[in-house]
This record gives C-alpha cells, structure tokens and sequence, in this order.
C-alpha cells in the first residue's frame, strides 16, 4: 500500500466592491443627459475651457475638468435630442457636479449653429481618489 499526502496553503483575500446604476435623465432645456457613471482613468487630460465652450458636432466631444491619471472620473454624456424641444443655435450651457456637498465644474458646451439634434459632448469631472463614504449622493445640473 502506497499513501501520498500533499499539503498546499490556501490565501483568501476579500475584496469589497461597489456597483452604482446608470440612468438617464431629460433635462428641461431640450438635452438629455446619460449618466456614465465613475472610472478609475490611467491617461491625464488638460480642462476644457468656458471661454470656448466645447460644440456639439457629429464627431462626440469631451467638455472635462482637469483630469489627473488615476484619479476617479465621473461621466455625463449629454446629447441634443430629436424632438421639436433643441436649444436655440449657439445656446451655451454650463454643467456642473456635486458629490455630497462638494462640486465640480463646471464644463461648458454649447449648441452649434445652426441647431442640429442628435449629437453628443461627455462631461467629465475629476473627482479625486476616493468617492465619499456610502451613501452619498450626487447631482448634475445642466443649465
């Protein structure tokens, strides 16, 4: 009779993960804003400035603060929609984002002229390391 006997360890490691919805809301002003939700970014990226507001064209546009690389980033993405509602040509709007009671912004985009519906700007927001404790809440005003 021949026994073999082997012996591993075993590491457990937990990790806590967590998940935050998506949605999409219409905004009165004729837009209509998706949320993207938060990413770790690996590529830094210089802030978009309010004097001159970023387009809306038929190539999607970034409207961001200043981004640095691995910090948390928070999405937006605001399209001109198909109804009868689109903004005057040239409308500026300014948007902005508020984690708790901290904000962000704002970003600035504006309607081309003429007005055309269908088109896309992401908003991004650098929003540092680390998000608050939850539950926190958040909210993103276009205006």
């Amino acid at each position: 009779m021949v026994a073999i006997v082997l012996a591993a360890s075993i590491s457990v490691t937990s990790i806590t993960y967590q998940a935050q919805v998506g949605s999409a809301v219409n905004v009165a002003n004729g837009l209509l804003a998706t949320d993207k939700g938060f990413t770790r970014v690996l590529a830094a990226s210089t802030a978009t400035s309010c004097s001159v507001p970023v387009i809306f064209t038929v190539v999607p546009g970034t409207a961001n603060t200043n981004i640095t690389s691995g910090h948390l980033v928070y999405d937006v993405q605001v399209n001109s929609t198909t109804s009868t509602s689109i903004p005057p040509a040239g409308t500026r709007f300014n948007v902005t984002l508020v984690i708790s009671s901290t904000p962000y912004g704002p970003v600035c985009i504006q309607t081309p002229i003429p007005s055309v519906s269908g088109q896309t700007i992401d908003c991004k927001f650098d929003v540092g390391t680390a998000l608050p404790a939850s539950p926190y809440t958040f909210k993103v005003t276009v205006q």
